[in-house]
């Protein structure tokens, strides 16, 4: 299975949180599905896919209820794993799954946990951060409320505009990059040749998983002009710099 940026960036201006289905991944779907997640592993990070149809039990009411899929993947991290790593991989994940044409919705607190726990293999020293349903979507695209780039960046309209192609391609990906209850923990700091993100809250504990999956987006839209680059992590900020 080959993973190409320009077919995650592509699914990252497609993708939106979905939680209605009609139906679970057909057995083909299922299979790619598999080859994905066995792929996808690094840094004590990986993707294992598990069914059951308590995972998604509603909590507090019909609060985040998920409907329609039994089926979802869990992105689990080992007790040595940075949360950075935890979200650029699990959202690496969703855009496969995106380009391969199912729905997602990242879901970190309301779902059965002890459930998934259940339904997965975990070894010592693992955790399940967060679950993902996979399914055929039952909804439209559902456009979400995001920050302008004059808010994230302290920049004006046109001074974004003079920002070379690559940044401003590299920032309007980051912008749309999904976050624990949508708050954008982030802000981003442009450099001559590099796009730093910073932390502005800690989001419930999630802000580190929101970075990492802010940094792919940077990561995207960079790629998307053709420009590569490299990440100099610097505690509660992370920088990208562009490779000469």
């Amino acid at each position: 299975m080959h993973f190409s940026m320009e077919r995650w960036h592509s699914a990252a201006e497609a993708r939106f949180s979905a939680r209605k289905y009609r139906e679970g991944p057909n057995q083909d779907e299922l299979a790619a599905l598999e080859a994905a997640a066995d792929m996808m592993h690094t840094k004590g990070v990986r993707i294992a896919l598990g069914h059951s149809e308590g995972v998604f039990k509603p909590m507090f009411l019909w609060y985040g209820k998920i409907t329609g899929t039994a089926c979802f993947a869990a992105i689990i991290a080992s007790d040595t794993a940075d949360q950075h790593s935890i979200g650029y991989l699990g959202e690496a994940f969703i855009l496969e799954v995106t380009a391969l044409g199912l729905g997602t919705c990242w879901v970190g607190g309301t779902y059965s946990k002890a459930e998934a726990a259940r339904q997965i293999a975990l070894e010592d020293g693992e955790r399940i951060v967060a679950v993902t349903p996979l399914g055929v979507r039952a909804e439209s695209y559902v456009g979400r409320p995001r920050k302008s780039l004059s808010d994230l960046t302290g920049l004006t309209q046109q001074q974004l505009l003079d920002l070379p192609e690559w940044q401003q391609s590299a920032l309007s990906s980051a912008r749309i990059a999904p976050s624990a209850v949508n708050r954008q923990p982030w802000r981003f700091v442009v450099g001559e040749n590099s796009i730093t993100i910073r932390q502005s809250e800690r989001n419930f504990g999630y802000a580190g998983v929101d970075i990492g999956i802010a940094m792919l987006h940077v990561e995207l839209g960079a790629a998307h002009c053709s420009v590569s680059g490299e990440w100099r992590d610097e505690g509660e900020s992370v920088t990208f710099v562009k490779n000469e």
